[in-house]
């Protein structure tokens, strides 16, 4: 075991994995990011998660300026590429090589995608909550996908050198000349006008100023060129590094929380209708790096990438490119446990060269000043600290709790004490240095796995048996249907209950004022060929579930809207084969039953093509029914006087239920061909899908048969 030092920021030890998708835990030796803990008393509490409005975002009373998502001017390309042979290897000397080829490329902005991702982030963590686990942009992102170098100078570092500080004379001189001009500020396009192809000695800063203006550190939103970025054009037009990415981040950061709050007020808004109800929202960031994120780790939500020529940067790929539609971004980000890729530059990409720190082997390496800048760059990615924006700004940095996306192993996070940091401290903090400290970089085709503590921390019914078993506390059943109201058909919130658990009207009123969200389920609704403990189903409740899927999308318009938006599959062929298997009888089986109709009028009535209880036996034996939302709500107050009666909802159930006890009263005395028929009435009265004729088989083998149809529902579903 490697030594560990106080300001190492990895710690190795022999644990328990898992995969984090499930599977057989393995003992071996991994590597985690600190803090974490290993204790099972006091665990830090779970991110909160939180949904969006259901409604559609271009319906919302909402108005987003992304003013730091700039588009392409070609104008400006024809800057980068007039400059571009004269001082590329000074860009590459200062870490900006990528960041300035990066800025001729478009990222088209897809709103849904950006706002559902938002409406994951975490304000106390920084990350991206998902059931399956965080998951957040780091340091690592912002210079692969950015092109914005980690190392150097602070970007609030004064200059010092008489010659740098002329310069900047210089550039505040040609900035008040482009002000007094008829724009009265000086604008982007007048700076390009003046500066560009002057043959001017202070050509290379003014594109430089440019560049950090529009794309990198915008502080205003009116496309201006701004004072503060000409110090750190300076030094950069030199060639020496300044430390953009933790700026950067930090904005990304800001403008994710700034956004996520607006979500939020969102949902506290009733009427959308009024035009006063409008948040105005500007945002600086270059979020364009966020969506960029998305498409590299999940394959369901990103176009087929553009191939990369030689010497473009990681951003080509996704120029100019339109995602797929998907109804429902925010579910599918939640659905995409399996395929999310914790590693995507660690895939071989054509004309890409891989970073160093991205060997074929696992290696360690000695932290020192002599050691190569992508292999410090590293280290790090992986520290714990606070970021410093441009503006002073400070965003923490928790990579500890993603650590996956850097190769390590992931334990349960430690608690990070927070401080109250200047500006200047919390720099001071972000740039010492890391010497004589051990650094593990593990092999580009290493996986990492997660402790069996970690799992069951994120989710306490890992235990379980069932595929809902790997769904952390406060987060839904897989595949969980609720009706949240009208617009809001989706998966079931975080935050919301799993299928079983009924809400009854006291409960219902307490969810309206739950801390995290302003949405409610109406009603718990069992969706067939789900896959949480069907096997210790009631007979009932698997004609139910039969029931469900053949009504959903068919029986009301709004169950039809919230079938299609949430995307639940209905296999109308293996569905009709229910009615099939119980049709095809012959007269003398339908004379038998018509022999018997004296009997099934007592309990029974024929309307509509179901059988509905006389008004008589209703009084005494049914239960009291609530419509909401189109949908029946069952006060099961007779379950405790009648141990092993199906769960029922609807008229046709109590009609089920009313002939169950019709027909136990009567037992002692019926035959067993009437006994049977009065069981046939009980069976057409709990399918739900209409009259349907059974074959004169007793009750056991038609119990077998509809157990194995079930059966076959619920492997159908999950093989869709």
């Amino acid at each position: 075991m490697a030594a560990q030092s106080a300001d190492a920021m990895q710690e190795e030890r022999r644990e328990l994995m898992v995969s984090p998708t499930g599977g057989n835990p393995t003992r071996r030796i991994a590597h985690f990011l600190k803090p974490s803990t290993t204790s099972i008393n006091g665990l830090p509490s779970l991110p909160i998660p939180f949904r969006i409005p259901g409604t559609e975002p271009q319906k919302w009373p909402m108005k987003v300026y992304f003013h730091g998502w700039r588009s392409q001017k070609s104008k400006w390309k024809m800057w980068v590429e007039a400059l571009h042979s004269a001082h590329h290897s000074t860009w590459k000397k200062a870490g900006i090589y990528d960041g300035i080829m990066a800025s001729v490329y478009e990222i088209r902005r897809d709103d849904e995608l950006v706002y559902a991702i938002a409406a994951k982030w975490c304000l106390e963590t920084n990350t991206f909550v998902f059931p399956w686990g965080e998951a957040t942009v780091t340091l690592e992102d912002v210079m692969i996908l950015g092109g914005f170098p980690v190392l150097g100078k602070s970007v609030s570092a004064p200059l010092k050198d008489k010659e740098m500080v002329e310069t900047e004379e210089r550039l505040i001189a040609e900035r008040l000349q482009v002000v007094r001009t008829k724009a009265q500020k000086a604008c982007q396009n007048g700076w390009m006008s003046r500066l560009m192809g002057s043959g001017s000695p202070i050509e290379h800063e003014a594109f430089l100023s440019m560049w950090l203006s529009r794309f990198a550190l915008s502080t205003k939103s009116n496309c201006t060129i701004e004072k503060h970025v000409f110090s750190i054009a300076i030094r950069l037009a030199k060639g020496i590094p300044v430390a953009l990415g933790p700026a950067v981040l930090a904005s990304i950061y800001r403008d994710l929380g700034l956004l996520k709050q607006t979500l939020m007020a969102l949902t506290k808004i009733v009427n959308y209708e009024k035009k006063d109800n409008v948040f105005a929202l500007s945002l600086l960031a270059p979020l364009q790096l966020v969506q960029a994120w998305v498409w590299e780790r999940f394959p369901a939500l990103r176009p087929r990438p553009k191939p990369m020529e030689f010497r473009e940067p990681r951003l080509s790929r996704w120029h100019k490119m339109k995602g797929p539609r998907v109804e429902n971004v925010g579910v599918a980000l939640d659905l995409e446990k399996e395929s999310f890729e914790w590693r995507p530059y660690a895939r071989a990409v054509g004309n890409w060269d891989f970073p160093k720190f991205y060997g074929e082997r696992e290696e360690w390496v000695l932290m020192g000043s002599g050691l190569d800048k992508e292999l410090q760059a590293f280290a790090w990615f992986l520290r714990v600290c606070k970021l410093v924006g441009i503006d002073d700004s400070m965003e923490c940095y928790f990579p500890h709790r993603v650590g996956m996306q850097f190769g390590m192993d992931q334990d349960i996070p430690g608690h990070v004490h927070p401080c109250n940091e200047t500006p200047e401290v919390a720099w001071n903090n972000y740039s010492k240095p890391i010497n004589d400290v051990k650094l593990y970089i593990p092999s580009r085709f290493f996986e990492a796995d997660v402790t069996t503590r970690y799992l069951e921390w994120w989710n306490p019914s890992a235990k379980k048996e069932g595929s809902d078993a790997l769904v952390p506390p406060g987060f839904p059943a897989k595949h969980n249907l609720t009706d949240a109201g009208e617009g809001n058909d989706a998966l079931v919130p975080p935050g919301f209950p799993a299928k079983h658990n009924r809400t009854d009207a006291g409960e219902a009123n307490d969810a309206l004022h739950h801390d995290h969200s302003t949405f409610r389920a109406k009603h718990s609704r069992m969706d067939a060929g789900d896959s949480i403990d069907e096997d210790q189903m009631t007979i009932g409740e698997m004609f139910k579930s039969i029931r469900n899927l053949k009504c959903v999308g068919k029986n009301s318009e709004t169950a039809s809207t919230s079938t299609s938006k949430t995307r639940v599959v209905r296999n109308d062929p293996l569905i009709n084969s229910v009615d099939n298997i119980f049709q095809g009888v012959t007269s003398s089986e339908k004379g038998i039953e018509n022999a018997n109709d004296d009997s099934n009028r007592k309990t029974a009535t024929t309307a509509g093509g179901l059988e509905r209880p006389k008004e008589d036996s209703s009084r005494s034996n049914s239960e009291s029914v609530t419509m909401v939302g189109g949908a029946e709500e069952v006060n099961e107050k007779e379950n405790e006087r009648n141990v092993g009666s199906p769960a029922m909802m609807g008229k046709s159930e109590k009609a089920m239920e009313d002939a169950i006890r019709s027909s136990a009263k009567k037992a002692p005395t019926m035959s067993r061909l009437e006994k049977a028929m009065d069981d046939t009435s009980m069976i057409k009265e709990m399918s739900g899908i209409g009259t349907i004729e059974i074959p004169g088989l007793d009750l056991e083998a038609r119990i077998s048969k509809l157990e194995r149809v079930v059966a076959g529902l619920k492997a159908e579903r999950f093989r869709v």
